[in-house]
């Protein structure tokens, strides 16, 4: 086997995708402070709208007049189900509009990002019916 030679502690691109992940990495490492995105994930872990407001959510949402759709990911790790039901039930006892949709997936966090037909349609429907109420 023939060692491979490393120029500038990379490895040399034997495949045209190599060149273009490389270029598109380099890109984003000169666009982006690594830092941020520590600084907002701890924020989304930290983050408890119950302590922030010494109150329980249910008296946080209750004078609001915004229709709420809570979906959640069966596989989502950083904002599981259980909490998305938890804020659905806070609202709704509070007699505020709120829909829940719970889908079953195994693509994580990222589904939102990802094409799941059920999250879209339910999305889409969500706000084609809000726009409606509104006359847009």
């Amino acid at each position: 086997m023939v060692p491979l030679r490393i120029r500038h502690n990379r490895l040399p691109a034997d495949f045209q995708i190599e060149s273009y992940l490389r270029h598109q990495g380099i890109s984003f490492v000169d666009r982006f402070d690594a830092n941020s995105y520590l600084y907002i994930t701890r924020a989304m872990d930290y983050f408890d709208m119950e302590a922030e407001y010494a109150k329980p959510l249910a008296e946080i949402f209750a004078n609001s007049d915004t229709k709420f759709c809570v979906i959640s990911f069966t596989s989502d790790w950083l904002y599981p189900t259980v909490e998305s039901r938890y804020i659905t039930r806070a609202i709704n006892a509070t007699n505020t509009d709120v829909s829940f949709l719970e889908i079953a997936t195994d693509k994580g966090h990222d589904s939102f990002l990802l094409d799941v037909p059920e999250f879209t349609n339910t999305l889409k429907g969500y706000l084609d019916n809000i726009a409606k109420e509104k006359g847009i």
